[in-house]
């Protein structure tokens, strides 16, 4: 999925950059929701539902971005982060 510079994306590429701008923004709405929930001086007056929508966005964006890996490259990855734990 790299793209080497000046070359022209090809759709899958551009499929799967505008999947990382979106766990990207989701998960700093996420982090700007938890901080804002946190600091409220009445957080039982506050709903966590942003919260958990954009937790679910970045969930969904991140199954999409990790769909487009190939099946052996995501395995592969798969086994090299669990044997690091």
């Amino acid at each position: 999925l790299y793209l080497g510079g000046g070359a022209t994306p090809k759709n899958e590429q551009s499929i799967a950059y505008l999947q990382r701008n979106e766990i990207l923004t989701n998960l700093e709405s996420l982090e700007a929701e938890l901080e804002y929930l946190l600091r409220s001086s009445t957080p039982s007056d506050e709903s966590p539902d942003d919260l958990r929508q954009y937790a679910r966005l970045a969930k969904t964006a991140m199954e999409n971005y990790l769909a487009l890996v190939p099946p052996n490259e995501l395995q592969k990855a798969i086994r090299i982060t669990s044997s690091e734990s």
